[in-house]
């Protein structure tokens, strides 16, 4: 089996532009970006460089500085009781399909996401799974459609149930490890879940805060998240894709810089890799 590659989302490093992204994965030995947020913008269809004059001039740029854009990712959900509302999801999701076309990025980011008041959970699934083949049946070819453990719907066995429902093969699985497992999946049980659709992969240590609704995004090897587990049943499916470093700085201004948390998954997921420490806790340790 071929090795995991190391992505990051620039979710970690949000008001860099593109140049300071690139030179960032260079240095610390990442071979692909997750593009998220680009100088403190998440909306990435108004970006500058992404427009219609300039998209392919971007492309070549990326090339030449030998980056690879391995997803996309939207803001959209599928989870709205008002069949309008999912119609303009689908619509802003189909534009981000084509920007990844455009860019040679093999995926889109899609959320599930929340089970809103008055819906069941089966309407809000078939809902979910119903905009999800209609994005998968219009993209352009090349691009897939992925949804990401998230929300309501993190588990691993539940986001597997809209996969079989939206029953396309251009649909897939982004498997958010932090998401499952917070939400009481085994990363084990989670793995076997998502496995036959996984396209994918999100991974950030992690932990509960009193008070705090979702866990909080720490350093690897200081959570409850292992890095050594996930990757030992990545292995197992086998899976041999991007496993990508979603550090959420965006969303949590006061966690470490990108400077320090991107060499340090590095650091650690390479440990793990290449069999040098049992756990990345051993790596934490020795880099306070």
């Amino acid at each position: 089996m071929n090795q995991m590659k190391l992505a990051f989302s620039t979710l970690g490093c949000p008001h860099w532009e593109l140049e300071r992204i690139a030179q960032a994965a260079r240095a610390y030995g990442y071979a692909a970006v997750e593009l998220r947020a680009i100088g403190g913008d998440l909306d990435l269809l108004k970006r500058p460089e992404f427009q219609t004059g300039t998209v392919e001039t971007t492309r070549r740029w990326l090339a030449d500085q030998n980056l690879s854009i391995c997803c996309v990712d939207t803001s959209c959900t599928f989870d709205s009781r008002d069949a309008d509302e999912r119609r303009k999801q689908v619509e802003v999701a189909l534009r981000h399909a084509e920007l990844a076309a455009a860019l040679g990025a093999p995926l889109i980011r899609i959320f599930p996401d929340k089970i809103q008041t008055g819906a069941t959970r089966n309407e809000t699934r078939d809902n979910i799974a119903a905009c999800l083949h209609e994005v998968a049946q219009h993209a352009p070819c090349g691009v897939r459609v992925a949804l990401e453990t998230h929300g309501d719907f993190a588990r691993g066995y539940i986001a597997a149930e809209i996969m079989r429902l939206a029953n396309h093969p251009n649909v897939a699985l982004i498997w958010d490890v932090a998401n499952s497992v917070a939400a009481g999946d085994s990363i084990e049980e989670s793995a076997r879940g998502v496995g036959p659709y996984l396209a994918h992969v999100h991974l950030r240590d992690a932990r509960a805060v009193k008070g705090h609704e979702h866990w909080l995004p720490v350093l690897a090897g200081r959570g409850g998240v292992s890095f050594t587990d996930a990757v030992n049943a990545l292995r197992r499916l086998p899976y041999d894709g991007y496993v990508s470093f979603e550090w959420e700085k965006y969303w949590h201004p006061e966690i470490e810089e990108p400077e320090v948390a991107l060499p340090d998954f590095v650091k650690a997921m390479k440990a793990i890799l290449q069999g040098g420490a049992a756990d990345e806790r051993i790596n934490a340790a020795l880099c306070p």
